[in-house]
C-alpha cells in the first residue's frame, strides 16, 4: 500500500476542516431556530406580589368625577344642567370593584355567552363607585340627548378568551328592566351604554362608550382617575 502523497494529505485536511465548520453552522443555525420559535410560546409568568398588590392600590385609590370639571365648565352648565346637579362620592370603604386572586369579578356568573361572563353589580360594584360611574354616565346621556340610565340595571361583564379583549372588565348600563332584558338576553341593543376599566401606570381609567343605533349616534369619552376628561376618545389611546 502507497503512502498519500503530500498533497492528498492537505486535501483530506482542507475536506475534514470544511465539513466540521458547516456541521458547526449548521447546528448554530438549528438552535437559534429553536430558541426563536419557543420563545413565541414561553409561559406568562406568574404575578408576583408587588404586582398583585399594584393590582389592589388601583382598585383602592381616591378617583374624581368628571362632574368635577364639568361644573365648571360652560358645556357642563349649559347642556346638562340635570346631570350637573349630581354630587357623586369620590371614594369610600371598599375597593372600587370586588375581584378574586385571577382579577375575576368576586361573585357568580349569571349569565354566560361565548364572549361574555355576566355578573350582578351587587357585590362586585361598590356602591359608592357605581353612583359615581351613574352620574359620569349620566352627564354623557345629556350631553348626547340620551335617556338616563338607572342604577337598579346594571350588570358587570367579563371577557372570555373567546373575546377580542380577554380579561377586561366592563359595566354596562340600562334605563330600565325591559330595555336590560332585550339587550343581555335577546342580544339586541339599540342603544347601548358602557364602560371600560383600563389600567394605566398607577391608576384606573374610565372608558365610556354610548351608541344608538336609529341616530347613527357613536361616542367615546376617557375620564382619568383625577376626573380628567378625554373628548372623543377612549382610554386605551390616552396616555
Amino acid at each position: 500500500m502507497t503512502k498519500p502523497s503530500l498533497q492528498q494529505s492537505r486535501f483530506f485536511s482542507i475536506a475534514l476542516l470544511t465539513t466540521a465548520l458547516l456541521s458547526f453552522i449548521f447546528l448554530t443555525a438549528c438552535s437559534d431556530d429553536k430558541s426563536g420559535k419557543e420563545s413565541k410560546f414561553l409561559p406568562v409568568p406568574d404575578k408576583t406580589q408587588a404586582d398583585k398588590k399594584t393590582d389592589e392600590d388601583l382598585l383602592n385609590r381616591r378617583v374624581e368625577s368628571v362632574l368635577n370639571e364639568g361644573l365648571s365648565s360652560k358645556e357642563g352648565q349649559q347642556e346638562a344642567p340635570r346631570a350637573s346637579k349630581a354630587r357623586p362620592p369620590n371614594s369610600g370603604k371598599e375597593p372600587m370593584l370586588m375581584l378574586d386572586k385571577t382579577l375575576k369579578p368576586l361573585g357568580e356568573v349569571v349569565y354566560h355567552s361565548d364572549k361574555l361572563d355576566y355578573y350582578e353589580c351587587k357585590g362586585v360594584v361598590a356602591p359608592w363607585f357605581l353612583e359615581l360611574v351613574v352620574a359620569e354616565m349620566n352627564y354623557f346621556n345629556e350631553l348626547a340627548e340620551l335617556h338616563f340610565v338607572d342604577p337598579k340595571t346594571c350588570i358587570v361583564t367579563f371577557a372570555t378568551e373567546k373575546s377580542l379583549t380577554p380579561g377586561r372588565i366592563s359595566l354596562q348600563l340600562f334605563e330600565n328592566a325591559k330595555q336590560f332584558d332585550r339587550c343581555i338576553r335577546n342580544e339586541e341593543c339599540p342603544v347601548f351604554r358602557t364602560v371600560n376599566f383600563v389600567p394605566n401606570r398607577k391608576a384606573l381609567y374610565r372608558s365610556y362608550f354610548l351608541s344608538e343605533i336609529s341616530r347613527k349616534l357613536i361616542q367615546h369619552h376617557c375620564v382619568t382617575d383625577t376626573g380628567k376628561w378625554h373628548k372623543d376618545q377612549t382610554c386605551y389611546t390616552v396616555d
